[in-house]
């Protein structure tokens, strides 16, 4: 507990740091809005309770002692930690404000929105504005600042927060199945059933699972897999589905005798220049830890 002894110490460390940025006494005290009588008051005090000489004084200008030095190196350190706690107020009000996010609708589908509540709780005046997009590839990407999608943008600008692989497999519906033979191999998925994919996948699939030739009839094909996923839980076919996508739903079969190691990622990012801001940040770590539970 402090004292007023300690108080007047801490007074005069804090004249002692003026006198030593400011260049002397004089500047020290304008600066401090205070009288050199009153500076030199509180540098006789701390000299008297430490025991020894701070300032050296000649004609022309004062200067610190040796000791003087190694004290001015604690006054430094505890007027840094004064300043941390004012930043720390203006970082704390900062914690505001509106997050866009932009989300991929695969993505969201496989997220819940656990702990959403202590979020808000801890963060009362932060609000999210959330849209949702069967792809995000072809959005004006200055509009958000945060975006969990399948794809990256090609430009620099954008950083990576967080990545995981997301693992693929094929998936029908039981009625489906009932309906159609089952497939026991690629070949046989390719020549007696269509199969549903994203776009974006046909080169990996082609050169991923060889040798295969795959012809426009037996494709249905979608730029989204939430559209994928919905047409197979349709019947309309055999789905490549993101597995934390489809193994949620119990109308969807997985067949594994057929299954390929094809994962891809999903991504968390956002431009460079707000990855930063604290309202940012702490979104960020909340996402971060939805991403790493699924």
């Amino acid at each position: 507990m402090l004292n007023k002894k300690d108080l007047a110490n801490l007074e005069g460390l804090f004249m002692l740091y003026a006198v030593k940025t400011c260049a002397g006494k004089v500047m020290a005290a304008k600066n401090m809005n205070t009288s050199i009588d009153t500076l030199n008051k509180y540098l006789e005090l701390l000299e008297r309770e430490l025991g020894a000489k701070l300032i050296s004084v000649n004609d022309r200008h004062c200067s610190l002692t040796a000791y003087g030095e190694k004290v001015f190196t604690c006054a430094e350190q505890i007027i840094g930690a004064l300043q941390q706690t004012y930043d720390l107020k203006e970082k704390e009000k900062s914690l505001r404000g509106e997050v866009r996010i932009a989300c991929d609708r695969g993505i969201k589908k496989s997220l819940s929105s656990a702990r959403l509540e202590h979020f808000f709780d801890t963060y009362h005046d932060i609000t999210f504005s959330i849209d949702v997009f069967d792809t995000i590839d072809e959005l004006s990407y200055s509009d958000y600042d945060l975006y969990l999608s399948n794809h990256l943008p090609q430009d620099n600008n954008f950083i990576i927060l967080f990545s995981k692989e997301n693992p693929y497999g094929f998936y029908a519906s039981d009625s489906y199945l009932n309906t159609h033979p089952y497939p026991r191999n690629i070949n046989e998925l390719l020549s007696h059933h269509r199969l549903i994919i994203k776009r974006d996948w046909l080169r990996e699939f082609k050169n991923t699972i060889k040798p295969i030739t795959i012809t426009k009839e037996c494709l249905c094909l979608s730029n989204s897999n939430m559209i994928v996923y919905d047409i197979a839980k349709s019947g309309g076919g055999i789905g490549l589905i993101p597995l934390t996508l489809a193994q949620k739903d119990p109308r969807l079969i997985r067949l594994k005798d057929i299954d390929y190691n094809l994962p891809t990622k999903s991504y968390l990012f956002t431009r460079r220049e707000i990855k930063d801001i604290p309202r940012i940040r702490v979104v960020i770590d909340y996402y971060k830890s939805l991403l790493e539970a699924v």
